[in-house]
């Protein structure tokens, strides 16, 4: 009898919230840590394609993004 069996190494979504996460975390000077915009923008990336379109963006831009975002809530 076979089993199916399955990757003990999990593929890394490159559009998933870990690396949604990783990326927020990596803008600590634009997006301060345990802010309300820090926080918001969790909140926002839980939205899939929120946070598809987020990672597809200037890296240059991701910051004023959030930001607007956070304004027009």
């Amino acid at each position: 009898m076979s089993q199916a069996t399955f990757s003990l190494t999990p593929i890394m979504d490159p559009y998933g919230i870990p690396k949604a996460v990783k990326v927020l975390d990596s803008m600590s000077e634009e997006v301060l840590e345990a802010s309300l915009l820090y926080f918001f923008s969790l909140r926002l990336l839980l939205n899939k394609d929120k946070r598809n379109m987020w990672l597809s963006i200037n890296p240059k831009i991701r910051a004023l993004w959030l930001k607007t975002k956070m304004e027009d809530s």
